[in-house]
């Protein structure tokens, strides 16, 4: 009985460091992160880098879009609110912005859809 107790014990001594890291104990919520499904319906097909921009300046890259593709990207952050800009760059350009979506208020947990072609920008909270 005394020794099962022990190792019961060492046991749970050894999985208590590990009981952060699992998914039921983060404090992970939906509204930090903002799905971006970006259309590049282009006329030219033009292969690109989208970035997203808060109103503060701050900047960062979600991913990439192929020509004549619709592609799902994730944009995490701690928190999400405040004014964004989508911005598409040429994914073989070195300066300068290709194409710029207009502000939007995100407060996390949206889904941002993004038409390269009319620059439309539609949310789904």
């Amino acid at each position: 009985m005394r020794r099962a107790r022990s190792i019961a014990l060492v046991l749970l001594a050894l999985a208590l460091p590990l009981i952060p890291g699992c998914s039921a104990f983060r404090h992970s919520t939906r509204g930090e992160i903002v799905d971006v499904e970006v259309n590049n319906d282009l006329a030219v097909p033009t292969p690109l880098t989208i970035y997203i921009v808060s109103d503060v300046g701050n900047r960062q890259m979600i991913g990439t879009v192929s020509p004549n593709r619709t592609t799902r990207l994730t944009y995490r952050a701690g928190v999400v609110t405040g004014n964004y800009r989508l911005v598409a760059r040429v994914a073989s350009q070195t300066q300068g912005d290709y194409l710029a979506s207009n502000s939007v208020a995100l407060t996390g947990g949206e889904t941002v859809m993004w038409q390269l072609r009319n620059n439309v920008i539609l949310i789904a909270r």
